[in-house]
């Protein structure tokens, strides 16, 4: 057997693995941000009043309300699209698997937020 085409194909394999891992890690991520933003809630407590004796409206618990008051207060409503791409980011990781579609993709997320904030 030729071990440099073995090499090759378990380096090809893993490769392969770990941007379907990577792919399903985002996906995930993408729907715990799109869910802690969907149930955000403004008298949550968040970075601003800390008051942790609250209850907590939100459906990700304080995680969730803390995350979602960083995006929108950064961001706006433009976080929802950014949590819509970064699901399709990891969709299609998984699909082609290749990575480059990561470092695009953020790209457009950078320029699409900067617009849809100068815009709004």
């Amino acid at each position: 057997m030729d071990i440099k085409n073995f090499a090759h194909k378990i380096l090809d394999f893993t490769i392969k693995r770990i941007a379907e891992l990577s792919g399903i890690s985002l996906i995930i991520i993408s729907i715990l941000l799109f869910i802690s933003l969907i149930s955000y809630y403004p008298d949550d407590p968040n970075f601003i009043f800390s008051d942790k004796n609250r209850e907590i409206k939100n459906v990700l618990g304080f995680r969730g309300s803390y995350t979602a008051d960083l995006f929108f207060q950064s961001i706006g409503l433009m976080s929802i699209l950014v949590s819509i791409t970064v699901f399709f980011t990891g969709l299609n990781l998984i699909i082609s698997k290749k990575f480059i579609i990561v470092i695009e993709n953020i790209f457009y997320i950078v320029l699409y937020v900067i617009f849809g904030c100068i815009f709004s």
